[in-house]
């Protein structure tokens, strides 16, 4: 059982599962308890062992299920919504999102269909639609096995700058389109989803908005970051790794690692590595057979990233765009 985090009647209860989860090192979700009502604020991975843990957690802080009055998302990604349909079918109680993580988890055809088509084509547009067979297939496979995944309840919409009891809403895209984080000004908590961890770097995943066009993410992730600097905070809770304090210097390692990101591969790129494939080997080599998808996501971001800086420029040839410095 991890440290309560107290301030006068407010409490946190951090519900940290540990397990090799790429290199994140663990699966985060937390009990914000404000005087009688308690909110959870993402929910994990939808797994058995999951479930046996939360459970565990829940009542060793001396909770239960029913004890949950809400569930607040900070995006839509399967290790933060896990257990959602699990608590409601047991408590059916609100959950709150970011407008746009309502059709990613609703599972609407209107948007699956979006997804498929975006992907496919910008994948050919950049080269690597062979490479990148097994990740359409993955999304065709969801498409069919939607009803299952769909969260099954309504959701409610979560703006920017609203207020949830003490909680501020706060848009971060960058990591995801719909990426939200929580302030509570009076003790100075931060919950902030995936957009920052206490070691290494979230991923600015390649995404599409709402009319089907490429995302920069990369931009998007980096003013969000500096958008973290504008807020007092004492203790962030990430959705990865431990609660810190020292955000300020996370964020400034962040924000470097991404200057060198750009400066890698515009490195590259000169080096005559002009294709998205050819950059991708010549920065990860191998580690293309096994983390292929967030690969060619940061090299696509990245590029889309450096032509905006000014630092690269790309031509449509026969096999898709070639970049030059």
């Amino acid at each position: 059982m991890q440290s309560v985090y107290i301030n006068e009647e407010k409490q946190v209860y951090p519900i940290i599962f540990e397990m090799n989860y790429g290199q994140l090192r663990s699966i985060n979700c937390y009990l914000y308890k404000h005087g009688s009502k308690l909110t959870l604020i993402d929910a994990g991975l939808d797994i058995p062992e999951y479930r046996i843990f939360f459970e565990e957690q829940l009542a060793a802080y001396g909770f239960q299920i029913g004890d949950i009055d809400q569930i607040l998302l900070t995006h839509h990604h399967e290790d933060h919504i896990g257990l959602v349909n699990y608590i409601i079918e047991q408590n059916p109680i609100p959950v709150y999102a970011h407008p746009l993580a309502l059709p990613r988890l609703d599972f609407t055809e209107e948007y699956q269909i979006q997804k498929k088509t975006f992907f496919s084509q910008l994948y050919r547009q950049y080269g690597c639609e062979e490479i990148a067979q097994k990740r359409l297939l993955k999304m065709q496979q969801t498409m069919e096995n939607s009803e299952h995944l769909k969260i099954k309840t309504t959701i409610t919409a979560l703006h920017h700058d609203d207020m949830l009891d003490d909680l501020q809403v706060i848009a971060v895209p960058g990591h995801s389109p719909d990426s939200i984080m929580f302030y509570d000004q009076q003790t100075k908590w931060l919950f902030v989803g995936d957009l920052v961890m206490y070691k290494g770097t979230t991923n600015a995943i390649i995404d599409h908005n709402e009319e089907g066009q490429l995302l920069p993410t990369v931009m998007q992730y980096r003013n969000s970051l500096e958008l973290c600097l504008k807020y007092d905070v004492s203790t962030v809770f990430s959705g990865h790794q431990q609660v810190f304090s020292n955000l300020h210097e996370i964020i400034q390692k962040n924000l470097s690692r991404i200057e060198y990101k750009l400066n890698r591969v515009t490195k590259k790129v000169i080096e005559g590595n002009e294709t998205i494939l050819q950059l991708a080997s010549a920065i990860y080599g191998e580690r293309m057979n096994k983390e292929m998808t967030l690969i060619l996501s940061e090299i696509i971001g990245y590029t889309m990233y450096a032509e905006m800086m000014g630092e690269l420029k790309r031509v449509q040839k026969e096999t898709g765009w070639h970049f030059y410095k």
